[in-house]
């Protein structure tokens, strides 16, 4: 049997929201729940670079092993997640949208969630410094899938030349906003120097998985114990799905045609 490697996937932690992003907050005491679910059943926490080294060790992955992420990089994250996680000796990484540090989450205005404060670049050297993994999310949060290779290039690269710079870190790992990838865009990543990447897609990730499309699972305020220790057990959701699918490639078509139209509209 595979051994399922839970990636979590959280954005917010807060108690307030816009009612579109409330699928995306989980209150601090169900995070905090959660955490403890983690601590009681043994499970050994990794940073995502800590996970892929692992991997690419060719050591046997133990049991219980699991990874903490956030995507974004919004001013919640210091706030209501960070001491959560040192309470319980947890690591996490942190993905960042380099193009909006100190300013506000304006992809999200759609869901009346556009001036969301995101942290600051004196914020980001601090959750480094208490042991964050920061990661890189594009320049500006766009769909890099259905942008044109000069367009998501400058996305992927800035970013992360971006982040090394203010932060004078490496930057290893990268995260695909909304977790739209291609054979191209994953291509574009490794060539930029990343040794990671995760997707979303709301399953497990396992020891075979391609490296630059790490599966994650969507946290939610509605999964409870029980389900969450379901979720951990792999007894609820996929284990490494397929990376590319007609129906993927379909919906990325689509997504594609869209924005086309949109920029069509603004330039008439």
């Amino acid at each position: 049997m595979v051994q399922p490697i839970p990636i979590l996937l959280y954005h917010s932690i807060a108690r307030s929201c816009a009612a579109d992003y409330r699928r995306w907050l989980v209150l601090p005491e169900e995070f905090e729940r959660q955490l403890q679910v983690l601590l009681e059943d043994s499970y050994d926490c990794l940073t995502i670079s800590e996970l892929v080294g692992l991997l690419d060790s060719g050591k046997d992955v133990p049991p219980r092993t699991a990874a903490i992420t956030f995507d974004d990089g919004l001013a919640d994250f210091a706030e209501g997640a960070v001491p959560i996680l040192r309470r319980h000796n947890f690591s996490a990484t942190l993905y960042v949208v380099s193009g909006l540090v100190g300013s506000t989450s304006r992809w999200l205005a759609g869901l009346g969630e556009g001036n969301r404060p995101m942290l600051g670049w004196q914020e980001l050297r601090d959750v480094a410094a208490a042991g964050i993994e920061i990661g890189a999310h594009t320049v500006s949060h766009p769909e890099v899938d259905v942008l044109s290779a000069a367009e998501a290039q400058r996305e992927i690269r800035n970013s992360k030349a971006t982040l090394e710079d203010k932060l004078g870190l490496e930057i290893r790992s990268f995260a695909y906003p909304h977790g739209y990838s291609s054979k191209t865009v994953r291509k574009m990543v490794a060539e930029a120097g990343f040794s990671s990447a995760c997707s979303v897609r709301h399953a497990l990730a396992s020891a075979s998985e391609n490296r630059f499309a790490l599966s994650r699972i969507i946290m939610t305020s509605d999964i409870g114990t029980t389900g969450f220790r379901e979720i951990l057990a792999g007894r609820s959701l996929p284990i490494s799905p397929p990376i590319d699918s007609a129906k993927i490639a379909g919906w990325r078509a689509v997504r594609k045609l869209r924005r086309l139209t949109r920029t069509g509209e603004r330039l008439n």
